[in-house]
């Protein structure tokens, strides 16, 4: 098999990294208005999801697919994601001022929270119709419900902020790949986490079904029952005489 074959690991490889260059550029692109870097967000999600799945096309038409299908709904999270990030400043100001335990307990619990409610709501918006509101409650729903994957990825993007921070050489990649890096992270987490969550919904839907299927037949036949016993009373009256 020749080096650069399309089958080749090498190929594919370089493919791959085109492709998340080409990614990384369109999401910068489309953010730059700022207000728009939500929906920018989820279409390169939407982008990543393809990639995960073998099923991608032309990045430019599927990223472009995602952004007009998603803009609304993008910019209103972001519109949120904006109030909590001013909210985590006023928290610092007053963290400050006062350091004290109930304070930075506080401060931890509520960034917890909003971490947690925000991680997959992208991801989420993505990969299903929803509700905004619904696509933050889910994720901090699945965010406890799979609470070692997340805090594993949570570990995983700090890890790769602090190599993209480390120096000016590294701030290069920051700029050139640092985005779709960080979305691939957290989009390759969120599909093991989605698909199994599904597949569990999908179990739980189908054991409803079967009970519900079971209480049909059974009162199908609780009524066969009486039905035949009503008909066997009747038969055994005797008949009245004139």
């Amino acid at each position: 098999m020749s080096l650069f074959s399309p089958e080749s690991r090498l190929y594919k490889g370089l493919s791959f990294f085109a492709n998340v260059i080409l990614l990384n550029f369109l999401w910068i692109l489309f953010s730059l208005p700022l207000i728009t870097l939500g929906a920018s967000t989820v279409a390169a999600y939407s982008v990543v999801f393809k990639m995960l799945e073998n099923k991608e096309g032309y990045i430019f038409k599927d990223f472009w697919k995602g952004f007009k299908e998603n803009w609304k709904q993008g910019t209103l999270l972001w519109l949120i994601t904006l109030v909590a990030i001013y909210g985590f400043y006023l928290d610092v100001q007053i963290l400050k001022n006062d350091p004290g335990i109930p304070v930075i307990v506080a401060s931890i619990v509520a960034f917890v929270l909003v971490a947690f409610s925000l991680i997959y709501a992208y991801p989420l918006s993505a990969r299903y119709e929803n509700k905004v509101f619904l696509h933050i409650k889910n994720s901090f729903l699945l965010s406890m419900s799979y609470l070692g994957r997340t805090l594993f990825l949570v570990l995983i993007l700090f890890l790769e902020i602090g190599v993209f921070l480390w120096n000016s050489h590294t701030l290069i990649f920051l700029v050139l790949i640092g985005p779709a890096v960080l979305i691939y992270s957290v989009a390759g987490t969120a599909k093991k986490i989605f698909s199994t969550n599904d597949e569990k919904n999908k179990n739980a839907a189908a054991m409803e079904k079967a009970k519900e299927e079971g209480r049909e037949y059974m009162e199908k036949l609780q009524s066969k029952i009486d039905a035949a016993k009503s008909e066997s009373e009747n038969d055994t009256e005797p008949d009245s005489q004139d």
